[in-house]
């Protein structure tokens, strides 16, 4: 179970969760990106820690450029068309390198 109830499989990546996804949708007979988009919703704030985007999970930290720079990248590669809490709260830097690099339109 995920922190709000939802199903939270055990993935080893984002990339692995998305790419479930993306089957998910192309099983149940969708094109992705044309029948159906994704909205992610990584809530940063929870593991902003000590100037960096701590992933745990993956082994992996993420100074705010390349926080940035790993979520454009993932826009790039998946019918993504919206973040919410892409960046913390309080990463008024991160969120302009953010928007500076995806701003508001989407390559889908």
């Amino acid at each position: 179970m995920g922190d709000e109830g939802g199903f939270a499989p055990n993935l080893q990546s984002a990339d692995a969760a998305l790419d479930l996804v993306m089957q998910a949708i192309e099983k149940a007979g969708y094109k992705a990106g044309k029948d159906v988009v994704l909205a992610l919703d990584p809530a940063s704030t929870e593991f902003f820690k000590d100037g960096a985007y701590r992933y745990e999970g993956e082994g992996k930290t993420r100074p705010p450029e390349q926080q940035a720079k790993y979520l454009a990248e993932l826009v790039s590669r998946y019918p993504i068309v919206s973040i919410e809490d892409g960046m913390a709260e309080d990463d008024f830097a991160g969120w302009k390198m953010l928007t500076d690099l995806i701003g508001t339109s989407a390559s889908w």
